[in-house]
């Protein structure tokens, strides 16, 4: 898995191949597969489209491995302009951002005054929902990156749960640390993504075999559906797209007493869409974590990367759209 998850990254970075990929994926609408819009309004439109089909949405502006200044001011600008289109329409404005799109790699500075800017934003959007009473999610939700990045992502998001900003953070069950992550996080009741992983951590601090990710998973899945999780005010989130995991998630809350709309299944946007549908007709909450902008190739290929049945789930969901 390691060696596949490098490879998948690697044609996610290679430039040339890049380009062709993107010329590529406009010409056949590859891209439109797991692509929400191109811009804030067509993405705005989509958010709607899917409220009404009871599915919400997690919007991510697409960028991934920043290391140009032009490009982390470019998505600070967007997701500047975001908050306010999707607080105008009505739906919740839960949205995703990776450290290395708002300054990670050019220093804790620029990160902070680029993160804190969206915060403020976004505590803005959630007071005015508060003082009308709209039922809405109003989240900035912290994607996980790379190992080496984790005690800082998380130190972000602390420092920002602390300052009383609608955050939640994203763990990756794959690593041994996790487990430890998920019991702080728990015990400040906060609320987390659990996902499998897109990175290549190397074994010695990571699962490398899928049966013992997805054990480990399971276990993690355990605690967030806990008596103390609920108690404390923890909100689970899962990101799956395989049934099986997904019901066994679903057996577990019943047997634990959480009720559907007190958690939710995350998936990607185009991916495994009977599942989407069939976690919505029984009663669970599903989000959809959903892409929009140009820069959609290395977003694509690290989905790959991160397991390879997501390669099949996409092109079989294209083929069904």
């Amino acid at each position: 898995m390691g060696l596949w998850q490098k490879c998948m990254i690697a044609v996610a970075c290679n430039k040339p191949l890049r380009r062709a990929g993107e010329a590529f994926g406009r010409k056949t609408g590859l891209a439109d597969q797991f692509v929400s819009a191109s811009d804030i309004t067509g993405h705005v439109a989509r958010a709607g489209e899917l409220r009404a089909q009871g599915i919400g949405l997690s919007s991510f502006y697409l960028g991934e491995y920043v290391t140009d200044i032009a490009q982390v001011r470019e998505t600070a600008a967007q997701l500047d302009v975001l908050v306010p289109a999707l607080d105008g329409a009505g739906g919740d404005i839960h949205i995703s951002i990776d450290p290395s799109q708002l300054g990670y790699m050019q220093g804790k500075d620029i990160l902070d005054q680029n993160v804190d800017k969206l915060a403020e934003r976004i505590c803005t959007a959630a007071l005015a929902a508060g003082e009308m009473g709209a039922a809405r999610t109003i989240r900035l939700m912290i994607d996980m990156e790379d190992f080496d990045m984790i005690d800082d992502t998380l130190a972000l998001h602390h420092r920002l749960c602390d300052a009383g900003v609608p955050v939640a953070q994203t763990l990756q069950a794959r690593l041994f640390r996790t487990e430890a992550d998920l019991d702080g996080m728990i015990a400040r009741g906060a609320m987390v993504r659990l996902v499998k992983g897109a990175m290549a951590p190397p074994d010695t601090v990571a699962f490398t075999k899928r049966p013992d990710i997805d054990a480990n998973y399971l276990k993690l899945a355990g605690k967030m559906l806990s008596d103390d999780a609920r108690q404390n005010g923890f909100f689970p989130v899962f990101g799956t797209h395989h049934r099986d995991l997904a019901m066994r998630i679903g057996a577990l809350a019943d047997q634990s007493g959480w009720s559907r709309d007190g958690f939710e299944f995350e998936m990607l946007y185009g991916v495994n869409q009977p599942l989407q549908r069939e976690l919505r007709d029984a009663g669970y909450r599903l989000r959809l974590y959903a892409p929009f902008g140009h820069d959609w190739w290395a977003y694509a290929w690290r989905r790959v990367g991160e397991n390879p049945r997501n390669l099949g789930l996409l092109l079989q969901s294209g083929l069904k759209r």
